[in-house]
């Protein structure tokens, strides 16, 4: 019996030692992967921190990136400057890829490499608001003394007939004419109802009051004139004119009420406005949409200027693909204008039968405005684990600011 309780016992001590040691290895294998784990994140974060710098290095040097020249000398220029062909990107495609940079150079036996850890940046460059949007600050009597005109293009060119009228509480007026003076009076800094044969045509802070008045607006959500530039192009869905139809900020139909043959079907403006930057259109990153608002271009006289002016725009945009007959960089799919007489030169030999006046000059821009602002992803990858960030950054007194900055 003694012999056999002994037996017991050191076989309960083995299998508890055993136990133990299996419990040991276990929290041993399960550290090392812990260990692992924490050395790589620590690596992907170390690379979305170089990426980040990376980033900086690229905004804050690309506006003085040389031009492309057919007698450089592309080695000479990368010794000089390890990012000079990223930096020209983003001036002239206003975006450019950095990488996958391999950061370390880990490889087996056989010369493979072993878990690569790389970095990736992706810059573009866009203008404050929406990308190139055109600032409706801007679009007012204070601001532009062609407003009106620029108003009337946009407009007809998003499907509102220029003689379309509407009944309002001070009579019958086109729309256009009402939309204009009901944003002027709300953008300009008085309280002088715009007239159109001296008659109130646009609304002024006494038509708002009388307004929520009847309709027993809450305090909270009633809105007046700023007197001022708006912040938020939401803002405009206040406006009279446009609160009233609201389809010409989203798109749709403009009288619904009306036969289904008579009904006037409309594309939203809002997407082509900001509210910060310039009024003026940036000839290389534009839109057609954007180009029929600019004079000498587009005309809403009669529906045969309308389709000259929109092939005119197409025109514009078309030719920027098209190689010019000058010497440019080859390997290229596009070449921006460098100036109004480049323009003009490309878009006649791109439809020669296409009329560009001498107007649109004064609102057309070929480079990046003061308000920029460049949207960056960063893509720091090691041992299957990834780590991404999204930003949005300007440039001021050669240092790059950040506005947004999301982790995945």
């Amino acid at each position: 019996m003694r012999k056999a309780s002994a037996l017991i016992v050191v076989l309960w001590v083995i299998a508890v030692l055993s136990i133990m040691v299996l419990s040991f290895a276990t929290e041993a294998h399960l550290q090392t992967g812990v260990n692992v784990y924490v050395r790589e994140r620590n690596r992907v974060n170390r690379l979305v921190d170089a990426g980040q710098v990376l980033a900086e290095v690229v905004i804050s040097g690309y506006s003085n990136a040389m031009e492309w020249s057919k007698d450089e000398n592309i080695d000479e220029l990368l010794e000089e400057d390890r990012w000079t062909l990223e930096k020209r990107a983003l001036k002239s495609d206003s975006k450019c890829t950095i990488g996958p940079i391999l950061v370390d150079d880990r490889r087996d036996r056989d010369g493979n490499l072993v878990n690569p850890s790389t970095v990736t940046v992706e810059i573009e460059l866009v203008n404050a608001g929406d990308a190139n949007a055109i600032n409706v600050n801007e679009l007012y009597q204070g601001g532009d003394q062609n407003y009106r005109i620029r108003w009337e293009m946009l407009l007809t060119s998003h499907g509102i007939p220029e003689d379309y009228e509407v009944d309002t509480d001070d009579g019958r007026f086109k729309l256009t004419d009402h939309l204009i003076a009901c944003w002027n009076d709300w953008r300009d800094d008085d309280d002088s109802t715009t007239q159109i044969d001296a008659i109130e045509c646009g609304a002024e802070s006494a038509w708002y009051e009388d307004r929520y008045d009847k309709d027993k607006v809450e305090d909270e959500d009633r809105r007046f004139p700023r007197n001022g530039s708006i912040p938020d192009i939401q803002e405009l869905s206040y406006v009279r004119g446009f609160r009233d139809h609201p389809v010409i900020l989203t798109g749709g139909v403009l009288n619904p009420d009306a036969d289904k043959e008579d009904q006037i079907h409309v594309r939203g403006i809002v997407n082509l406005l900001g509210t910060s930057g310039s009024s003026k259109v940036n000839v290389n990153s534009c839109t057609v949409e954007q180009l029929l608002t600019v004079p000498g271009i587009f005309s809403e006289e009669d529906e045969e200027d309308m389709a000259e002016g929109r092939a005119a725009a197409e025109a514009i945009v078309g030719a920027l693909r098209e190689r010019p007959d000058y010497d440019v960089d080859e390997s290229r799919t596009w070449w921006p204008y460098k100036d109004w007489n480049d323009l003009t030169q490309r878009v006649g030999d791109f439809a020669d039968d296409v009329q560009i006046g001498s107007e649109a000059a004064q609102y057309l821009t070929y480079v990046p405005d003061k308000d920029s602002i460049f949207k960056v992803r960063i893509v720091g990858e090691s041992m299957g684990m990834k780590r991404e960030v999204n930003a949005e950054c300007y440039l001021k007194d050669s240092k790059v600011r950040y506005i947004r900055w999301r982790e995945d």
